[in-house]
């Protein structure tokens, strides 16, 4: 060979190290990094959680653990809700009253309502089905607490004392019919 001729260079790797050590050192890196993202997530997503479960239970925690009101209190007027008492028609018992005539078209019912959970409840509202006969249904009305709860009729905050755990309720209410006859009735709480 002559001088003139160049002989060929060779790739030298810049760092002498086999291909497959370069991947692993690499696949190492990131794996590092995406364990500090779903770290970083996780903990991002457990917040959330806490949050959504603080809002979505915020009736119930306030009732069993009072001084959790104030928390609950500022986080719901993050998300525009508020807090009050627990509302759980399974605790409610409404015991089988009587439908008393008063003469002409006036009508009283009279019952009990218990409340047999461990915590104090919103006040209920109460459906009356009056009913011919036939127990065809010929009127429905609503009563809501203000309707047979005298202290909250008198009341002009908010019903904040509720219905006492383990507590019972005199419902008397009062009320007018036109041209109908009952002979019999159906009663129910529920929460609207």
């Amino acid at each position: 060979p002559t001088g003139s001729e160049e002989t060929p260079k060779l790739r030298v790797p810049e760092i002498d190290e086999p291909e497959f050590v370069r991947r692993g050192r690499q696949r190492e890196q990131s794996s590092k990094a995406v364990r500090i993202a779903m770290i970083a997530g996780s903990i991002l997503l457990l917040l959330a959680l806490v949050v959504q479960a603080m809002v979505s239970f915020r009736d119930v925690l306030a009732a069993r653990y009072p001084g959790l009101r104030p928390a609950l209190a500022s986080t719901c007027a993050l998300f525009g809700c508020q807090v009050g008492l627990p509302a759980r028609p399974d605790a409610l018992v409404i015991e089988t009253g009587e439908l008393i005539t008063l003469g002409g078209n006036a009508y009283t019912l009279s019952t009990v309502l218990r409340n047999g959970g461990d915590l104090a409840l919103a006040w209920p509202s109460i459906e009356l089905t009056l009913n011919d006969a036939d127990d065809k249904p010929l009127v429905r009305r609503v009563f809501g607490p203000r309707d047979y709860v005298p202290q909250l009729a008198d009341a002009e905050g908010s019903d904040i004392a509720g219905f006492g755990a383990r507590a019972e309720q005199p419902v008397k209410i009062h009320f007018r019919l036109e041209g109908l006859e009952p002979s019999g009735y159906h009663i129910a709480v529920f929460y609207p």
